[in-house]
């Protein structure tokens, strides 16, 4: 498992930095890996571990916040629209709070993890991921390793863009 995640790292940093693909291919290629990931034979802990390095690079590396709000969104929503019988709810609900705690536990300014931070859900409400699932971006929150003030600004970033979302929905 150790070795994939190193492969599948190695990959983000290579489509993040490729200088001839706009965040739009950026997003479709990062979406593929993810996809990948999903459909992998490993545990839904161990594919929560991959992806929680994925967005954990994304955050972390030195594209623009928008841009990369942009990459989590598409994360965000691949996990949402994922099979459910390839991966059930409960595990996909898993899978979103580690994709969270990479972004939150990243090393970048809390304004640009509260836009990624928002990125996932309005991926999560754009594949119709339910509930259950915008609830696990809470729980990847609490069970981050970062200051309460921080958790707090996160949290109100993630009901924004929930409350946003529903809205337009309505």
């Amino acid at each position: 498992a150790e070795q994939t995640k190193k492969d599948t790292i190695k990959k983000v940093n290579d489509i993040l930095f490729d200088p001839l693909s706009n965040t739009e291919l950026k997003t479709t290629n990062i979406q593929a890996i993810t996809s990948n990931v999903l459909d992998g034979p490993a545990t839904a802990e161990v594919k929560g571990e991959i992806i929680q390095e994925i967005t954990n690079t994304v955050a972390g590396s030195s594209l623009e916040a928008q841009d990369k709000a942009e990459i989590i969104k598409g994360v965000g929503e691949t996990v949402a629209t994922h099979s459910d019988t390839s991966v059930s709810l409960p595990n996909k609900a898993l899978i979103m709070a580690s994709a969270e705690k990479g972004i939150a536990e990243s090393k970048t300014n809390l304004p640009d993890r509260e836009l990624m931070t928002k990125g996932l859900v309005d991926g999560i409400y754009e594949g119709k991921g339910g509930p259950e699932i915008t609830k696990a971006v809470s729980s990847g929150i609490d069970n981050s390793n970062i200051k309460d003030s921080e958790k707090e600004a996160l949290k109100k970033a993630k009901d924004a863009a929930s409350e946003a979302a529903l809205d337009r929905e309505t």
